[in-house]
């Protein structure tokens, strides 16, 4: 029964990260009424987040990575997408203030998200 133990918490030891959600996860919204909306059916709509996946109104994107800045919550982020048709990668930086504003830097651009409840 003790190696089946050791062995448990050594797995529960080397994979930490799997139970950790994202400051980023979760829905949101470029303006707060947007959120009554449910992604991918309006334009108008939140966009979606989690640990591994980005969706929005045309588009969907795997996360795969996102290596944490000196800014605090922030983060700089690799994600392959479809989009319309066509396959792409977008490198962009995300940050969250407060748990209630996601800040998202693009190819020079900066969308700004409130979280929705």
């Amino acid at each position: 029964m003790r190696p089946f133990i050791a062995l448990v918490f050594a797995l529960t030891c080397a994979t930490p990260a799997l139970a950790e959600v994202p400051p980023w996860a979760g829905q949101w919204a470029a303006e707060p009424a947007w959120c009554a909306n449910q992604t991918g059916t309006t334009p108008q709509a939140p966009i979606y987040l989690a640990d591994t996946e980005f969706r929005g109104d045309e588009n969907t994107c795997d996360i795969i990575s996102a290596a944490p800045l000196a800014a605090g919550d922030a983060w700089d982020m690799h994600m392959q997408c479809v989009g319309e048709g066509e396959e792409y990668e977008i490198d962009a930086i995300f940050m969250v203030e407060d748990g209630k504003t996601l800040f998202w830097w693009d190819q020079g651009f900066m969308g700004h998200f409130t979280r929705c409840l």
